[in-house]
Formats: C-alpha cells, sequence, structure tokens
C-alpha cells in the first residue's frame, strides 16, 4: 500500500525525518562520549601491544585503540538514536509532505 495525502490524494511525498536526524546525531554524540572507559581501555591494550615495535608504536598503538572505541561507541548510539527517532517521527511528528498541495501530515492522520 502506498501512502497518499489526505487532503488531495496526491503520492508525491517526501519525509522530513526530523526525529530520526536528531535522534542520529544525538545517539552519536552520547554513544562516543560513553565509550570513553572503552577508548581509554582500548588505547592502553593497544599501547601495550604496540611495545612490540618501539615507543612509537606504543603510541600509534594507543592512539588507534582510542579512536576504534570512541567510533565503534558512536556507531551504536547512532543506530540506536536513529530508531528511537524513526518511532518519535511515525507516532509524534508531522513527518510526511505532500509536494503538491503542501500539507503536512504523519501516520497518526491516515488511520
Amino acid at each position: 500500500m502506498s501512502l497518499s495525502c489526505p487532503r488531495c490524494y496526491s503520492q508525491h511525498l517526501t519525509t522530513n525525518d526530523y526525529g530520526r536526524n536528531t535522534g542520529m546525531a544525538l545517539g552519536s554524540a552520547a554513544g562516543a562520549v560513553g565509550s570513553a572507559a572503552a577508548a581509554f581501555g582500548g588505547a592502553r591494550t593497544g599501547a601495550i601491544l604496540g611495545l612490540l615495535a618501539g615507543p612509537a608504536g606504543s603510541f600509534l598503538g594507543g592512539v588507534a585503540g582510542a579512536l576504534c572505541g570512541a567510533l565503534l561507541g558512536g556507531a551504536a548510539g547512532g543506530t540506536a538514536g536513529a530508531s528511537i527517532g524513526e518511532k518519535v517521527d511515525d507516532s509524534l511528528l508531522d513527518n510526511y509532505e505532500c509536494q503538491a498541495c503542501g500539507y503536512r501530515f504523519g501516520k497518526r492522520h491516515l488511520s
């Protein structure tokens, strides 16, 4: 079943995705900050393993471990935030906009 505008019945619709985009941004930031402990743990592990290559290897291993921890936390937080934001778009916000008449509506208006 394709969606159509409840006012003019056009099927030329776009989505705004404000909740999804906001959730993704906030989730990514929270995930990156929240993974600071994991990043420091990764840095410590990387530094220890990098000692096999000398002081430069220890430094580079620590930096690589910290970056990997922060990136993984940010990605996980962004995914979770986007999922929650989609639920907000579907249930609370007027996420759809008709390109023909400009009417904005949400899924709750369709039932």
